[in-house]
């Protein structure tokens, strides 16, 4: 497919289809929010069905069964059908969020297909390409591959799992320290005033946002790799996001290149992973790439608190770590923290070498093991 363009066909294709996925990328972020917002509407509704059925069952114990619950002990008919009802409460919530990410999950799959191929289609205006992989296929090419070295399925049951057991919890703890009902209820949902973000539920509510954001990049990077490997592109770049909020480990791969169909790091690097996997064509990234010298979102930041150069281009070959070299000081040392900029500044560190093999950034003390099994290595034990 992309050996039969001339080279300055192929400049004008990948300049093309840096520009889209740019664009794509940030767009992709929204949509997931609409996500995360259908997710949290049915984790709002769910604990306003389950503050309705504590308030009606809790009154209804007498203190011998409520101390009976505190203790696990369900010897009554009301006990026993409080917890037959709370573990249905609890089943439902789990088939109605799983049921909702995968609805979204495949929605995404197809889509992102079709745009990758779109994509190339626009670029390549000279190649006839083959269709994009369906749906159903891209789909389960997500589902079969591992997300942060889980299954998709078991990300998605990790926000339920353990909401039952933060249930059964918080109740025995608010009985045994002699709340009332009504306190043990608004310890579980959280209160009106707050929108519900000071209660149990909340941790399930920035389980789900995690889960989406991390599994909606696993199904759209799993889904264009299949794209590309279908239409023939034979290389592929990591591309990371020029921010303050980029992981060590995404900084340290951005702009690394991997052959099609070969075993290799794919984004989600870590939970809510903003990389991408980009085609290259002849071996060269061009066109630009944008940057946001901030630490947080652009709209969380006031206009007039905005910098002119605050946000920008590069050029697309740019790296993460090329980008990092021109920043200010004030943004490398918040980025890297005072001892690790000091070292860095020396000449002697790039930053590749703060991070070991898995991206895990490395404490002084590691860095400094590491740095004597080097030498050691290198000249010998002295």
């Amino acid at each position: 497919m992309t050996k039969t363009q001339s080279k300055a066909a192929k400049a004008t294709a990948q300049r093309k289809i840096v520009e889209s996925i740019a664009r794509h990328t940030a767009w992709l972020h929204r949509a997931a929010t609409a996500q995360v917002n259908d997710l949290t509407e049915i984790i709002d509704k769910s604990g306003g069905t389950l503050a309705r059925l504590l308030n009606d069952r809790l009154d209804n114990l007498t203190p011998a069964e409520l101390k009976a619950f505190s203790q696990g002990k369900y010897t009554t008919s009301r006990l026993k059908g409080l917890r037959k009802e709370m573990d249905a409460w609890a089943k439902a919530l789990t088939s109605e969020v799983t049921q909702a990410s995968f609805e979204g999950f495949e929605k995404l799959a197809g889509y992102e297909a079709s745009y990758a191929r779109e994509t190339l289609s626009g670029a390549l205006t000279d190649t006839k390409l083959p269709a994009a992989p369906a749906a159903a296929a891209a789909m389960k090419a997500a589902k079969d591959a591992p997300v942060l070295g889980q299954m998709l399925s078991d990300l998605v049951s990790d926000v339920t799992s353990p909401v039952k057991k933060r249930i059964y919890s918080t109740i025995r703890q608010g009985i045994s320290e002699g709340q009332t009902n009504q306190q043990i209820v608004r310890a579980l949902r959280g209160t009106k005033a707050l929108q519900f973000k000071d209660g149990v539920l909340q941790t399930t509510r920035r389980d789900a946002e995690r889960m989406v954001r991390t599994c909606r990049n696993h199904v759209s990077n799993t889904a264009m790799n299949e794209t590309y490997q279908a239409l023939g592109v034979e290389e592929v770049v990591w591309t990371s996001t020029l921010d303050g909020r980029t992981s060590d480990v995404c900084a340290t791969r951005d702009g690394t290149r991997y052959k099609v169909g070969s075993n290799h790091p794919t984004p989600p690097a870590h939970p809510n992973c903003r990389s991408i996997i980009a085609p290259s064509l002849d071996g060269d990234i061009i066109g630009q790439r944008p940057y946001v010298r901030a630490f947080e979102p652009v709209g969380k930041i006031p206009k007039g608190k905005r910098p002119d150069d605050m946000i920008g281009q590069v050029s697309a070959k740019t790296t993460y770590a090329d980008w990092f070299g021109r920043q200010p000081a004030s943004f490398q040392k918040e980025w890297l923290g005072p001892s690790r900029y000091k070292l860095y500044k020396k000449g002697d560190y790039k930053l590749d070498r703060f991070v070991d093999p898995t991206g895990k950034r490395l404490t002084l003390d590691e860095l400094r093991i590491k740095d004597r099994e080097t030498f050691s290595e290198i000249f010998g034990n002295p």
